[in-house]
């Protein structure tokens, strides 16, 4: 399963939780009401609205769910942790897509760890060969700023 927690709280909107909140209710309209809606926004944010829907009406519901759980406990943050993550974030999204899948898939796997483990793991020459010095940065300052992962259901897991 993607890490969606990164995908959706890397957003670019200055408040993350209102955006989803904005995609959640224009998703509940009626494709009538939800064009008049965003036919009255700007081009640019009613495009990125538009794609940020057909994005989350592709997610599976039980992982909209394990999003919306996650989602909650990021908000719980203080603002400065919060404004810290989405600049790594943010920072991650530049990245070219292989490394970017790389970089997340790390921290997602990471984010499963207890501390010690994600210690031996980021100071293993592995973790050192796989990613440049600026990737490391950027996993292991997302590892300690987002909260840790829920434990999975197994079914989300298996491939």
């Amino acid at each position: 399963m993607k890490p969606l927690l990164l995908i959706l709280f890397s957003i670019s909107i200055a408040n993350a939780q209102e955006a989803a909140s904005l995609i959640e209710r224009l998703n509940d309209m009626t494709p009538s009401e939800r064009q008049r809606v965003l036919n009255c926004m700007p081009r640019a944010r009613r495009e990125m609205l538009e794609r940020r829907i057909n994005n989350w009406n592709k997610i599976d519901p039980a992982a909209k769910e394990k999003l919306r759980r996650e989602f909650a406990l990021l908000q719980q943050l203080p603002p400065e942790r919060q404004d810290a993550a989405r600049r790594t974030l943010r920072q991650i999204s530049d990245l070219p897509e292989d490394r970017r899948k790389a970089v997340r898939a790390a921290i997602h796997h990471l984010r499963q760890q207890t501390a010690e483990m994600q210690q031996r793991k980021t100071s293993s020459r592995a973790f050192r060969e796989r990613f440049s010095e600026e990737e490391r940065k950027l996993v292991t300052d997302a590892v300690s700023l987002l909260p840790p992962a829920q434990a999975e259901d197994p079914k989300e897991t298996a491939h």
